[in-house]
């Protein structure tokens, strides 16, 4: 299946159809893109994926959970992600670290690319979005891709109390639901790492501030871009005051049964 069109590409990440040949010089600044990669490869390799095992990462931004777990484990990593900057991005990555040979990239839709990939010792979906559905769905999805007994990595979130009314945060659960739409199928929780209010406020600091400076650098060299790159800036801003206030960050490892 295809990488997605320019106008799905924005309306995901929230910009103008203008701005998204700009995106990777926005987010240049930003290697895991909200993902702990050394987090997920210590879980990987604790329980068992090493040389030999194949690990698929959907929704790989631009490489680098896929580039630390070939390096820590010397495992095989396919990633997918339907923006081809990035995906040139973890080529390059991948390179630079010496293990291009273990890892594969390639632009697609995952929705669809996801339906080929089968019989991984682990796949990975991080913060990526609700691009399959709720925790359910998207379990169901990662299931499909591993051996029976493999690993699942999700990195999403869960809502502290009201619900949110910003776009990809709506359909979010409350912390007991989506515990249980992640075992609805009947697989093993293994481990649970809950990023904390300090975390969060600190890596939105940071990445808040860095955007803003490239929007600023941008708008410079490209005035009839302004409003284009100040609504985005805004709609960053805006989320993440959603995230510091109003959910739960999380990442959660299963183990596939049957």
């Amino acid at each position: 299946m295809p990488a997605l069109t320019d106008g799905e590409l924005a309306a995901y990440f929230g910009l103008s159809v203008r701005l998204l040949p700009y995106l990777d010089e926005l987010l240049v600044d930003f290697d895991e893109l909200g993902s702990d990669a050394g987090l997920v490869a210590e879980w990987l390799g604790k329980h068992g994926i090493g040389a030999a095992a194949r690990v698929l990462d959907l929704g790989c931004g631009k490489g680098a959970v896929a580039v630390a777990a070939a390096r820590a484990l010397g495992c095989s990593v396919t990633g997918i992600d339907a923006f081809v900057p990035f995906i040139d991005e973890g080529r390059r990555r991948a390179e630079a670290a010496g293990v291009a040979g273990l890892c594969e990239f390639r632009a697609g839709d995952i929705r669809g690319e996801s339906e080929k990939e089968t019989d991984y010792d682990a796949a990975l979906m991080l913060a990526v979005g609700p691009v399959f559905g709720g925790p359910g769905e998207t379990v169901g999805v990662l299931r499909r891709c591993v051996r029976s007994g493999g690993l699942m990595v999700i990195d999403d979130a869960y809502l502290l109390d009201k619900a949110v009314d910003f776009p990809g945060y709506e359909g979010l659960l409350d912390g007991l639901r989506t515990r249980i739409q992640l075992a609805s199928h009947g697989d093993e929780i293994l481990a649970e790492k809950l990023v904390t209010r300090a975390e969060v406020e600190a890596q939105n600091r940071r990445y808040q501030a860095r955007i803003e400076e490239r929007g600023r650098r941008l708008a410079a060299r490209r005035p009839d871009l302004a409003a284009d790159i100040a609504a985005y800036v805004e709609k960053e801003r805006r989320e993440c005051e959603i995230i510091e206030r109003d959910i739960q960050n999380a990442v959660w490892l299963l183990r596939r049964r049957g």
